[in-house]
């Protein structure tokens, strides 16, 4: 098939392909507000940007029949095409966001099952302090943004996908035509839950394949089964009073890194007409009374928790061990316990939903409905996706469906913190997970889901967030004084990237664009 023709088909193909990021039923409307839903549908299908469209197809057809033919390892024939043969001689070029010690267990986990040698470049994941540097000036350390320029494979928190997308870095997705094989094309895997399908589409298209997401639950010891019932969803008012009865038992996660998407968690979980931004000005919403009162409530909660911030793993393992009564959390791998008897105490814990600002929702008629909430992901979720520099497509689609859940994979989910796959039983067994793995499935399912902050410089709107919140919980200055701290930060880094950019960067994670 000629290079031409080729790109006629991948451009038609993609067209028919693309899913859309606008939260399914949950996300903003066409006046850009967000209202709720309790439906569980796949996100719509649209059209892809224009603009990305044309860069692709400019990029390809400046490589030429060379790069489409290294990618693809397809016959020359013009009347038909066979399917793609993947090479083992290559090494992939893998960016992993994590440490050494992650990139060795994915190396030799990896050479159990193939002899495609792997080229790993570790990047530390972005740092939480305001203050530090930002992913173009970070030392000796090659950015993300460069390694991932020249990589088959980028692994990376979700937080950066926007920023991924803007700077043409990772592959738009292709569909299979009836007459190539399906096993080399990045398209939308129907198997991933819906709220996955969600969270990793961005600008109406599927981007990336989620590799290690665990959802926020409430989670209840023994002591509090009695107040808090797994069968309905408890009120943040109902948790604050909880956290008065059981003074330091009762915890979110606050540590660093944490605080501030605590408070994002609590802002989906509340607002029900807007989300962070004005949809055409891009000016911050945080000091909008809805917002205060959101961090006002999250800071007299926190003067009843523990004397230490607590990540979501800490929060999930001290309830089970008893040390708290109940807290904000999930579970996290084996390699994170102390022993077996501390995992073993976690089948002990009762998990509910995340709480929601009401219990009790009517419709027009009187009826009460039940109420799913949104969901909410961590900036931290490891997602994957195949860069825009990729030359061996069919090698590195190949490498990144087993390291999102795999066969032969299950090493890398029992060793590597952060990797718990939504459709891999391995990720948390049922005597680690304990009641939390069977939640999970069932709120996987929920296409309710809010973004995170993804926006170019996304980390470092997060890292003066988290700042800005710690100081707040722990009485440094006020809910107001915060939220107007947060909104001057962000008003600033729109500016310092371009207001104009980083609105269509919005938009897109919004699913408008």
């Amino acid at each position: 098939m000629s290079a031409k023709t080729r790109l006629a088909k991948i451009e038609s193909a993609d067209r028919d392909a693309s899913p859309t990021a606008s939260f399914a039923d949950g996300g903003p409307n066409q006046s850009g507000d967000i209202s709720p839903s309790s439906q569980s549908s796949e996100p719509n299908r649209g059209q892809p940007s224009v603009l990305q469209r044309r860069q692709w197809l400019g990029w390809t057809s400046a490589a030429g029949v060379a790069v489409l033919a290294g990618c693809r390892e397809t016959s020359v024939s013009d009347e038909s095409e066979s399917a793609p043969t993947v090479r083992t001689d290559v090494p992939l070029r893998v960016i992993w966001t994590g440490t050494e010690a992650d990139a060795d267990t994915l190396r030799r986990t990896w050479q159990s099952i193939s002899e495609q040698p792997l080229k790993i470049t570790v990047i530390a994941p972005p740092s939480n302090s305001a203050t530090s540097a930002s992913p173009e000036t970070s030392g000796d350390e090659p950015s993300i943004w460069d390694a991932a320029a020249k990589a088959d494979v980028i692994a990376y928190p979700l937080s950066q996908l926007g920023e991924m997308v803007s700077r043409d870095l990772v592959m738009p997705p292709l569909k299979s035509d009836a007459s190539s094989n399906a096993d080399t094309e990045f398209t939308v895997n129907k198997a991933d839950p819906p709220a996955v399908r969600v969270a990793t589409t961005y600008g109406r298209e599927l981007r990336a394949k989620c590799l290690g997401g665990s959802l926020p639950a409430m989670l209840v010891g023994e002591k509090a089964t009695s107040k808090v019932s797994s069968s309905s969803t408890i009120t943040w008012e109902a948790f604050e009073q909880l956290a008065s009865e059981f003074p330091g038992q009762v915890a979110e996660p606050t540590a660093e890194g944490w605080a501030g998407v605590s408070y994002l968690w609590r802002l989906a979980s509340v607002l029900s007409a807007t989300w962070l931004f004005d949809r055409n000005t891009l000016e911050p919403l945080l000091t909008r009374p809805e917002y205060v009162d959101v961090l006002r409530q999250m800071a007299a909660t926190a003067k009843h928790g523990p004397e230490s911030p607590m990540t979501p793993g800490e929060i999930f393992r001290n309830v089970g061990s008893g040390k708290l009564v109940a807290g904000i959390g999930f579970p996290q791998n084996q390699t994170e316990r102390n022993a077996d008897d501390e995992a073993a105490a976690t089948s002990n814990v009762q998990v509910a939903a995340f709480p929601i600002v009401q219990s009790d929702v009517v419709d027009a008629d009187g009826e009460k409905l039940e109420r799913t909430g949104r969901v909410v992901f961590a900036p931290q979720t490891i997602v994957g996706s195949l860069a825009a520099s990729c030359r061996q497509t069919a090698a590195a689609s190949q490498f990144l469906k087993w390291l999102a859940g795999g066969e032969g994979s299950e090493p890398l989910y029992r060793s590597i913190p952060g990797l718990q796959h939504p459709t891999s039983s391995s990720s948390i067994d049922d005597a680690a997970g304990g009641n939390y793995q069977p939640w999970l499935r069932s709120a996987w399912q929920n296409p309710n889901v809010m973004p995170p902050l993804n926006l170019v410089g996304g980390d470092r709107y997060l890292a003066a967030l988290d700042s800005e919140v710690r100081k707040c919980l722990t009485g440094g200055q006020t809910p107001e004084d915060a939220c107007a701290a947060i909104s001057k930060s962000w008003s600033e880094l729109h500016k310092e990237y371009g207001v104009t950019k980083q609105k269509r960067s919005w938009q897109q994670a919004l699913g408008l664009l």
